[in-house]
Formats: C-alpha cells, structure tokens, sequence
C-alpha cells in the first residue's frame, strides 16, 4: 500500500500537467498577439518614408480571413495630399478581434499625428521653393537632394525618387536622406503622380546604368593570361535600356511635370550628344546620347521653362571650382574636359534659383581656378551661357536607321513600343 499511493500522486501530477501545458500554451498565445498588436505599426514606414504606392500590406498568419482597412487622408492645401492606406488581414477571429481592432485603430490614430509631426520637419522654408530630384539614387543625385535638404533658406521641401527600394533604404540608412518616393519612370510613370503634387520645380537626373558582361569581362581576362587574340574592351548590357529609360522615362517625366503645373525643370544629361559616333553611344548598344537628346528636344518643344546642363565626365573629386560653359560640344576640345560632381551639383543648385538659367542648354566642366562662393557671379556666368544647336545631327533618321537595321538583322529590341518615327513627331520642336 506504501508502494501504491506514490505512484498515484505521480500521475496525478502528471494529469494535471497535461491539463495545464495547453493552458499555459494558450494563454501565452494570446498574450503574444495582444503584445505584436501593440507594438507593431503597420504605417511606421510611411512616416519614416512615404511611398509612392500608397498601401502597406501586413499579414501575422495566426487563423484564417478576417480583414479591416484604416484609411488616412492628408487634406491639406499646403501639404500634397497622401493616402496612405495600412490593410491589415488579422487572422485570430473570435472574441479575441474587437481588442486588436481596437488596438490598430489607437496606433493608426498615433502614426497620422507623427507623421504631420515628420511632415512639419521636412517644411525648411514655408516661403521657399517644393523641388523634386529624380534620380536621388545616383551619386550626383544623392549629393543634390542630400544638399537641398540641408537648405534652411529657399527651399521649403525637397523630394528625392528613386527607381527601388533599396535605394530608398540606402538612402535613408546610410545618408540621412527622407522623405523619398520609389517610382519606376519607365514602367510605372503613375506612381510619380504623389511627388510631383504641389512642386515648383523638377530635377531630371535619371540615366540608364550600363552593367559589365560578367562572361565577357572573364574571357577578356582569360585572354590576356594566355595571351590570345579578343576585344581589347568588355561588353555592357542593360537591365533598362537608354530608350526605355533616357527617351520613354524622361519623356513621362516632362509630361507629369506639365501635368502638374512645374514651373522649371532642370535636366541634366550628358556632353556628346553632337556626335553619334561617341563611344558612350557604342555601349551595350545603346544609343545612348542619341536618346537623350531626344528627350531634350521633347522638353523644349513642350512650353515648360527647362535649363538643360550637359556635364562633361564626372569625377569624384572635392571640386569648388569655376565652371567654364560651351555649346555643342566644343569643350571637348580642351586637354581637360571633365567636371567634379560636387561642382555639378553647384550649377544645379544655382540653376534652381537664378532666373537668367532658364531657357539656356548649354555645356559645362571645371576649370582649375578656385571658387570664391562668397563673391562668385553665378548671374553672369548664366548670362553667358549660349544655346545648344538640335538641328544636328538629326537624331530621328539616324535612330530610324537603327531601328531599320535592328529588324532586318532580326535584333530589335524588346523595349520598343512604337515606331521612332512617331516619337519624332512628338518631340519635334516648334
């Protein structure tokens, strides 16, 4: 009898732990939920960065299909209107769904008032100028936008986009950059609808980037090991090509630009374009010279006041020297033709805000006289500045050649979308 009453209180203990294990598993289930439904917030990215698709999706896969939608809507005259929209798919069901509701509509609540408060922060000068830089990505880009933000005077907000997320991310991680908006000009121009809403001015500083032949770069390198016979330079490719990006892209651009009332726009595109033999036309194929010029001529002929800067070869040096200007690529003649990017970014900032700037196309690269910011007469320097010539060459015919070739060669591209000849009409200048 001493033997059998231990062994009933043991699996007594053992019953009532099977019992109390699910409870105790239960019970830290919900309060797991109740814990990850106060603390996450499904618009902590919206404020911290906007972005241009408006809807932020969350998903916790607890149960099954179970959805509410909190709206929020910027109705502000000075403020673009954003809608920003967190559809939240809860799957707990039960008695359990009213106290999360709850609970997201107090953090909805919460994130509109940070994010006027964020909204308020990025507002430098009420009486200064909205400019959006696309392209904020790039190297010139970033230091623009990077620059503009920094402004206290002339600038009352500065809006950078960017072609991924990731950019975004980089952007803000690495370069303390916000209020960003992600946007691909090519295949989706709508999304440029949110940032182009109440702006003065426009910065183009987008370009197709060309990517190295991993293939070609090692038979390259195989070649010079043992000697043998190959190209003397590696092959380019691109993920989106000049015409896609130079041509389409900048060409929906313009047109939301003068969608939305933009006072100004400044482009910035590249020296070389006189010349279709260019070597930077050769790469990948691209033509790329050739479309942005195109894209030039489209801005000219669309009404809109537009400054155009074609910079001869960017270098990353310090810079904080004179600008020399020319037209029609006659800098190129000079033993230095090359501009660092901070004195890019200089002209581009003087362009913004210097009245003689617009209206003018011109070329420009440093020279190596110190500038005195203090004293630099950025008025006279514009004054100067002459107007390219888009007479020649004739870019239509000669991109209506290649695209001739392409299809007889059976080597048109996949991006076409409609006969250049067409696009010429389009960018025919008046």
């Amino acid at each position: 009898m001493a033997m059998v009453a231990p062994v009933h209180r043991s699996l007594r203990r053992r019953g009532a732990c099977s019992v109390l294990a699910p409870a105790l598993l239960f019970v830290a289930l919900i309060v797991s939920v109740l814990v990850v439904s106060m603390q996450y917030n499904p618009l902590e990215k919206a404020i911290i960065s906007p972005r241009a698709s408006g809807s932020y999706p969350v998903s916790m896969g607890i149960v099954q299909n179970t959805r509410f939608t909190r709206s929020i809507s910027r109705p502000s005259s000075k403020i673009p209107k954003r809608s920003v929209s967190a559809n939240i798919h809860i799957q707990s069901g039960g008695i359990l769904l009213p106290v999360i509701r709850a609970l997201y509509e107090e953090r909805a609540r919460k994130s509109e008032e940070e994010y006027w408060e964020e909204r308020k922060k990025m507002i430098m000068d009420p009486d200064g100028k909205t400019i959006v830089v696309t392209g904020a990505g790039g190297r010139t880009g970033r230091l623009l936008i990077q620059q503009l933000q920094g402004m206290k005077k002339g600038v009352r907000e500065a809006r950078g986009v960017v072609h991924s997320f990731k950019s975004e991310r980089r952007l803000i991680d690495n370069y303390d950059v916000n209020n960003t908006f992600v946007a691909d000009i090519y295949a989706n121009p709508e999304n440029l609808e949110e940032a182009f809403g109440n702006i003065s001015t426009l910065v183009i500083l987008t370009s197709a980037m060309p990517k190295i032949k991993t293939r070609s770069l090692l038979r390259l390198m195989f070649s010079r090991i043992f000697r043998r016979k190959a190209s003397s330079r590696p092959q380019f490719r691109y993920k989106q090509t000049p015409e896609q990006v130079d041509w389409i892209g900048q060409k929906n651009q313009i047109d939301m630009a003068k969608s939305a009332g933009v006072e100004h726009v400044v482009l910035v595109s590249s020296m070389g374009g006189t010349d279709p033999s260019n070597m930077l036309n050769k790469i990948g194929d691209g033509n790329i010279l050739l479309w942005k010029r195109l894209a030039e001529r489209y801005l000219i002929a669309s009404g809109l006041n537009y400054t155009i800067i074609h910079p001869g070869g960017l270098t990353d040096k310090e810079g904080d020297f004179e600008p020399l200007s020319g037209v029609d690529d006659e800098l190129l003649q000079r033993p230095t033709r090359s501009i660092a990017r901070m004195d890019l970014v200089e002209v581009v900032l003087q362009a913004i805000f210097e009245p003689k700037a617009r209206g003018r196309s011109f070329d420009v690269i440093s020279t190596d006289t110190p500038r005195n910011d203090d004293v630099y007469d950025w008025d006279g320097f514009f004054a100067q500045c002459g107007h390219c010539d888009y007479q020649h060459p004739d870019v239509e015919a000669i991109l209506a050649r290649e695209k001739t070739l392409e299809k007889r060669t059976g080597g048109a591209t996949a991006a076409s979308s409609s006969s250049t000849t067409n696009r010429a009409k389009e960018a025919e200048v008046a």
